[in-house]
């Protein structure tokens, strides 16, 4: 129960954030170490003032750093140095199951703690579970030692990492406080802080298909969180990348599994190529470690990367030669027009997978590993009437016909062939 100097210190800290003043130290950390004693309306009051007035450089460090603080904050000791990964988050974006794979075959310590799927953007821990046995709830400890031995594992965040960051986030998601670059930077970064790698690699996406739509917003959001891990003694760079278009040909969790196999047995996915080499070079480098681009796509490709993920696959509990449910209907998509692919929307795609059943709406959900949609042409590609443009994965032929107009609608058409997408925008740290 928050006594009255509580209640007085409270209220002075909304009006002094909804005045434009610049809060102590003192004052973040009573906020957030006392945060169960306030009400919702009170939170959301300071959230609304931190949205409309913003915070300084180093209210959003002290404001992260406290909130990693609020729970459990990992000390891998003598697997130093380790690397963490992060991305904003887009469609068929399954980067992080190339990289982690990529990074430990270059001998590099890769503890990575993921997420399941919310909403529209898919989840690491969600396509994982796809494979049959796979376990997703390892220990501290239990990844402590499997890194140790192999230099990869990839779990859900099952321990209390930044709790302040989840009471503040699920207010955040009820009030429209959630669009904050000082919000969004401190509780994406808190969760790093507290992941406790000493080098971070993010990549921020920017598009349709991603959180911040544009350009402009994403390098902002980019250079607060860079500053955030600098400020507290972490190594971090942050690549910018294009998430207007799907990533890869494969979108869904099963679908997205298989497409990761295939180009770690040595099928080059343009786009997934591009993206996870230009991740690896920055990381290595801010390591302080030296690969060309030539090395690092012969272990991508040339099956040491495969290797590194058959191995974290078996030592996990996982089943690769089992072969994996198919989805209960499949169903081509025809093209109704002739012409050059302009631009495939990636969240229009994102909403009709998800209205398939491969995400949802609440974390308690269950979601269909093996529905979604498989690609056959791609931005730049020709396409003539009546050709196969993809492949719905579903539940019925029911599911499917609805899907049908909605991802005909994210596919516009021209009579010119387009320009290449540029995948990587920018790099800053």
């Amino acid at each position: 129960m928050m006594t009255l100097k509580g209640k007085m210190q409270i209220n002075n800290i909304i009006e002094a954030k909804q005045s434009s003043q610049i809060h102590s130290a003192e004052e973040i950390k009573f906020f957030i170490e006392n945060l169960n004693t306030f009400s919702q309306e009170e939170i959301t009051q300071w959230l609304k003032a931190v949205k409309a007035n913003g915070l300084t450089d180093k209210e959003t460090s002290t404001l992260t750093l406290a909130m990693a603080d609020s729970g459990e904050v990992i000390d891998w000791g003598n697997l130093e140095p380790t690397l963490d990964k992060h991305s904003t988050g887009g469609i068929g974006d399954k980067i992080t199951l190339l990289f982690v794979p990529l990074i430990a075959a270059c001998g590099i310590n890769i503890p990575k703690l993921s997420g399941r799927s919310l909403g529209i953007t898919g989840g690491t821990i969600d396509k994982l579970e796809s494979i049959p046995g796979f376990r997703t709830n390892l220990s501290i400890d239990e990844i402590k030692e499997q890194v140790s031995k192999i230099g990869l594992a990839i779990s859900g965040a099952s321990i209390n990492l930044a709790p302040a960051d989840k009471k503040l986030y699920a207010i955040r998601d009820v009030t429209g406080t959630v669009d904050s670059i000082p919000l969004i930077a401190s509780s994406i970064m808190s969760k790093k802080l507290a992941c406790g790698a000493s080098n971070i690699i993010l990549d921020v996406k920017c598009g349709s298909g991603a959180f911040m739509k544009s350009l402009h917003d994403a390098k902002l959001l980019a250079l607060e969180m860079v500053k955030i891990g600098k400020s507290n003694n972490k190594k971090v760079r942050a690549v910018i990348s294009n998430m207007s278009e799907p990533l890869g040909y494969k979108i869904g969790n099963l679908l997205e599994i298989e497409e990761v196999l295939e180009v770690l047995s040595g099928k080059e996915v343009s786009d997934l190529v591009e993206i996870t080499l230009c991740l690896a070079k920055e990381a290595i480098t801010m390591i302080g470690g030296s690969e060309s681009e030539e090395k690092l796509k012969d272990i991508l490709l040339g099956g040491k990367a495969l290797s590194k993920f058959k191995l974290m696959v078996k030592v996990q509990g996982g089943n690769l030669s089992t072969g994996f449910p198919k989805a209960k209907h499949i169903e081509v998509l025809k093209s109704n027009q002739d012409g050059y692919i302009q631009n495939i929307d990636a969240l229009v795609l994102g909403e009709a997978v998800f209205e398939l059943g491969a995400g949802r709406k609440t974390v308690l959900e269950n979601i269909d590993h093996a529905v979604g949609i498989v690609l056959f042409k791609k931005h730049g590609d020709k396409v003539s009437k009546n050709e196969a443009l993809l492949e719905i994965y579903s539940k019925s032929k029911e599911d499917a016909d609805k899907a049908k107009d909605k991802i005909l609608s994210g596919i516009v058409f021209g009579q010119n062939q387009p320009t290449k997408l540029k995948l990587i925008h920018e790099v800053i740290g």
